[in-house]
């Protein structure tokens, strides 16, 4: 074991000058960096005594007193400083942080080069490395323990918190808390300072933003402190990821003892512990939801039959079969303003946003008093509502509960586009497949509607679904063309609006002032346009038949894509 005390005495070093932080020359030094470069601090190691020229220093006090603050957070034992080239002497900013951090400022000749100073102190604390060697082996079979026997988050959480002496908070790749393990002698508690909820961030955009880029793919701790309520804080954060794969972070409330060369390996560990845990989770979780995803499939396609059979699966996967329930269908589309020129990464923007759609759902439904279960296919998300049979089933109350959740994940999730299809209820699970149908059907039809609505009933188009299902298209083309074909040449060759305004006059009962609204037109620009229409058709259009035709034929025609 090396002391800064040590170094100085080594006859080799003698021409080493102690300038400032007398106080802390029984600090053990475990190795020797060499730097220049100011970023690179971010991952200099606890434990290592710098060696530099001040050059990345040089020109500012106040990054000095960021440059000493930061070395105090990361242990550093002592800094070297050959200061002939840019400062003369060593900064009286430097030596009095020195004396106030404990921490030896020792000047370096200008005749001495730094890798004698490198070569020296190597060669010193070679005999250490035998020592950490056998610790660290220790923390890797007491984490592999852990992993090999399923401890689980908690137990990680536990053990590395224990053995570094201090607080730690398990994150997840969205900055949600997991976990966290407090030491109750800490002088500054960690719920004192930060208002830890599990599911919940604390962590802010500013935070993030001075983090290094790419930093949650680097396998590497970063030592910052920061000022919370009048308190400065030091803290260590290590990302924790295999290969690309991001799974976390884990935040280390540095209050109550100072990492070591040591503690910095527990944490290495500690960190592929939590890695093998979150894909260990995520595997189990897809095989579950692989398993419940194909029951539900079969369900919805009618595949089930057999009482019984359904009785069990039932019992399974946690679905009651003595409620009724009713399928809803979210489909979740980005905002056309949301481009992105690549396909695939519009893709990966999509399914995030799947993802994060049904998360909100989950948590959504675990607040309301009704049965919601929800899971993903590809771009939608199946909603089955369960209530029992005595309760409110009715159009009007399924469309307000869809109102309700759309308006709130609209809040909540942001850049997407959400439309609601929803089928009728089923009293019974084993007729469950054709409510979906209805459902699919609603949703369909909602998307090809001119309106703005983002919910719709199977009932709202009931009229749709029966033209489709029993006329002819060829026939519904030569019934469109007998009725309001005079319409639409006529807006093809005049480039005017008359088939849009008959649809909106119509879809707003008649009424003239709303008509109006509702296409940003004028009054008397509607009532001429409606003239015009009763011209080209011949018609009053006072007659509830001749209504209903037109009605019919505007279906057709949205049906159709006329």
């Amino acid at each position: 074991m090396l002391t800064v005390r040590q170094l100085l005495k080594l006859p080799a070093l003698r021409d080493l000058k102690l300038v400032s932080g007398e106080e802390g020359l029984d600090h053990v030094i475990s190795s020797v960096n060499i730097m220049d470069n100011p970023d690179a601090l971010d991952w200099f190691s606890p434990g290592e005594m710098l060696v530099t020229s001040g050059y990345f220093f040089k020109d500012s006090e106040e990054r000095q007193k960021e440059v000493m603050k930061q070395l105090k957070n990361l242990n550093c034992p002592a800094l070297c400083i050959k200061p002939k080239r840019y400062f003369g002497t060593v900064p009286d900013c430097i030596l009095e942080l020195g004396n106030k951090y404990k921490m030896p400022i020792i000047e370096i000749p200008y005749g001495m080069s730094f890798a004698k100073i490198s070569t020296f102190v190597l060669a010193e604390t070679s005999e250490n490395y035998d020592v950490i060697n056998k610790k660290s082996l220790e923390i890797h079979e007491e984490f592999l323990r852990i992993s090999l026997h399923s401890g689980g988050l908690k137990k990680i959480c536990q053990s590395l918190s224990s053995m570094i002496g201090n607080s730690v908070i398990l994150m997840d790749k969205y900055w949600n808390v997991l976990l966290w393990e407090l030491q109750e002698e800490d002088p500054h508690p960690v719920t004192e300072f930060l208002p830890l909820e599990m599911s919940k961030s604390f962590v802010d955009d500013e935070f993030i933003r001075t983090l290094p880029m790419d930093f949650e793919s680097l396998q590497k701790p970063l030592v910052r402190s920061t000022t919370l309520h009048d308190v400065e804080i030091p803290f260590v954060l290590m990302p924790v990821s295999i290969g690309v794969q991001h799974h976390g972070y884990i935040l280390v409330w540095n209050t109550l003892k100072e990492l070591q060369d040591v503690d910095f390996i527990a944490l290495e560990n500690a960190a592929m512990s939590f890695a093998l845990e979150r894909i260990r989770n995520n595997e189990l979780e897809r095989t579950k939801n692989r398993v419940r995803r194909d029951f539900f499939d079969e369900l919805l396609s009618g595949q089930i039959k057999d009482v019984e059979n359904l009785t069990y699966l039932c019992e399974v996967h946690g679905l009651n079969p003595s409620l009724s329930y009713t399928p809803m269908i979210l489909s979740v589309s980005l905002e056309s303003e949301y481009s992105l020129e690549n396909l695939l990464e519009r893709k990966r923007e999509e399914d995030e946003k799947v993802k994060e759609t049904l998360r909100f759902i989950e948590d959504y439904a675990s607040q309301k008093d009704y049965v919601l279960h929800a899971f993903s296919q590809n771009t939608q998300i199946i909603l089955l509502l369960g209530k029992k049979a005595k309760e409110d089933h009715s159009i009007s109350y399924m469309k307000s509960l869809g109102e309700e959740l759309l308006t709130d994940a609209e809040m909540y999730i942001k850049s997407v586009q959400l439309t609601l299809g929803i089928g009728k209820t089923a009293t019974n699970l084993l007729d469950l497949h054709k409510s979906f149908r209805e459902a699919k059907e609603a949703l369909r039809l909602l998307k090809k509607s001119p309106t703005e609505k983002k919910i719709s009933h199977f009932e709202d188009f009931i009229v749709h679904h029966f033209l489709e299902e029993n006329i002819d298209p060829k026939e519904m083309t030569q019934f469109f063309q007998h009725t309001l074909g005079p319409i639409q040449e006529y807006d093809e060759k005049y480039k005017s609006e008359l088939l849009p305004t008959l649809e909106s006059w119509i879809a707003h009962h008649f009424n003239v002032a709303e008509t109006a609204r509702a296409l940003f037109a004028h009054r008397n620009t509607i009532l001429y346009r409606m003239d015009r229409i009763s011209t080209i058709l011949q018609s009053d259009l006072k007659d509830s038949d001749e209504i209903l035709k037109y009605q019919l034929a505007l279906k057709i025609y949205r049906l159709l894509d006329l």
